[in-house]
């Protein structure tokens, strides 16, 4: 018996005619020890979903979002929450902590398809750190093609990160390296780093040095596939505004780096342009770089009226960089402002003296995309219009998520950040071409969407939670 509900639209559109299949999980009540969710992923046995927060429960659902296994995880020696979860094509690796006052030690638990115990853990590391300090700062990154796991944890010391331990498994679980790097960095630059490993097994951490020039460096600590470590220094040529973004590039075998510049000599928090850059992975050497300001062509019609001088940019974030087949890519970026409302909650017991209350507001706007070439020639670029505002909610409810169908990818997100919104999508081809579609109403089927959160489990079909007094749902979209 078919246990959730199945709707099937259809949209006449550019790209031509095609079905959308929506499909809706029968709610469930969080378990009272397992509060928060995860999508974790889908495999052969299904879409493994995580429920977690003093417990961790795993739940099984089949392609029609049937509840297939419910499984609280709890290893015998398994101290705290779990660390990681690994898929693999059936079953999944589970790495956990073990751990005493003056060290942690790292397991990895193979388990079956329904998440139970196949044979002995086997220990990774033994930490010899404070346990809380383990808790917190045990890192794991996954290569883009899910075959090798970076593993990476900061030993401090007086506010500063005087090592990092680097420790690269491959699907076996064997080490391609296990490795202590002198670091002797401020605490506060690990916080802002970039982690990255590559479908070779090499690993990078990026972090921002602190500088008064007129440009930026970001120092990058690798440690290649063979195990031997290299440190390198990249510069951009202009100060930057607001996060670079950094990735790898597979195909190419180069490092990325793009951001939005600032040269207003008025030391305005503005973006004047973009710089594009992409580099060496061994060496740090240039590959290709570009630095350009906006298009005016762009900013008029972004803003609405003509740019006399030079276009800004003032609450706009990279979001995502997309890697094209020929060495180019396409970034996306996202308007975004945070702010505070101050209103009179009541009289103050004193005449002239009122009690204020602060409210935080999230305002998620328009997106924008741009795609270069592999030279860095800017080829086109695209505006998706949106307006998203919410309250005390962290932007749980607003941006987007990208579904990757490679001749074009969807901007799937909320209309509004509220149970009234509809779930809307946009379609970006390979040319720059954009078109809006509404994909359900939420209203209609009872739903209050976290579309950023959701998850792309094969290349025509997404996966994303739906949580709404206090029930959880799963929608999965084909298309």
């Amino acid at each position: 018996m078919n246990l959730c509900c199945r709707l099937l639209l259809f949209f006449l559109l550019p790209f031509g005619l095609y079905a959308q299949v929506v499909q809706l999980s029968n709610p469930v009540k969080l378990p009272p020890k397992a509060g928060k969710f995860k999508i974790i992923g889908k495999n052969n046995d299904g879409i493994i979903v995580r429920l977690y927060g003093t417990d961790d429960v795993i739940n099984v659902f089949s392609d029609d979002l049937s509840l297939l296994a419910s499984r609280t995880i709890d290893f015998k020696n398994k101290d705290g929450l779990l660390q990681y979860i690994m898929l693999n094509k059936t079953g999944a690796v589970i790495f956990y902590l073990q751990q005493d006052k003056k060290y942690s030690v790292l397991f990895a638990q193979p388990v079956n398809s329904k998440f139970i115990e196949i044979g002995k853990p086997l220990s990774i590391d033994t930490i010899y750190d404070r346990r809380d300090l383990v808790e917190q700062n045990l890192r794991f990154k996954a290569s883009a093609d899910q075959n090798y796991l970076f593993i990476y944890y900061p030993f401090f010391a007086a506010n500063r990160v005087q090592t990092v331990r680097y420790i690269c498994l491959d699907r076996s679980l064997a080490k391609l390296y296990d490795k202590n790097l002198p670091f002797d960095r401020d605490e506060a630059e690990l916080e802002t780093s970039r982690s990255l490993v590559d479908n070779s097994g090499s690993s990078y951490l990026i972090l921002k040095k602190d500088s008064k020039e007129d440009f930026e460096t970001f120092d990058v600590y690798r440690v290649g596939a063979d195990g031997n470590a290299a440190f390198y220094s990249l510069n951009t040529p202009k100060k930057i505004f607001n996060e670079p973004y950094f990735e790898v590039d597979n195909k190419n075998n180069q490092l990325l780096l793009c951001s939005f510049y600032n040269d207003d000599a008025r030391k305005e928090e503005v973006a004047n342009g973009f710089i594009y850059s992409t580099f060496n992975p061994e060496t740090g050497a240039l590959v290709s770089g570009v630095t350009a300001p906006f298009p005016k062509t762009f900013i008029n019609e972004l803003t609405g009226r003509e740019v006399k001088d030079k276009g800004n940019l003032y609450t706009f974030n990279i979001k995502k960089a997309m890697l094209r087949n020929d060495g180019g890519a396409m970034i996306l970026a996202e308007s975004f402002i945070k702010d505070t409302r101050e209103t009179v909650s009541a009289l103050g017991a004193q005449p002239g003296f009122n009690t204020y209350h602060s409210t935080s507001l999230y305002q998620f706007n328009d997106v924008i995309g741009f795609s270069f070439n592999p030279k860095g020639d800017l080829e086109w670029n695209a505006i998706m219009r949106k307006k998203q505002v919410s309250e005390e909610d962290n932007g749980a409810y607003s941006s987007f998520f990208i579904v990757n169908q490679k001749d074009k990818i969807r901007l799937v997100y909320l209309d509004d950040a509220s149970s009234s919104g509809s779930l809307n999508e946009y379609t970006l081809s390979s040319d720059g071409k954009n078109e809006r579609n509404v994909i359900l109403n939420q209203e209609d089927k009872d739903l209050l969407l976290l579309p950023k959160i959701g998850k792309q489990i094969s290349p025509d079909a997404v996966v994303m939670p739906s949580y709404k007094n206090g029930d959880l749902r799963l929608i999965k979209i084909t298309y």
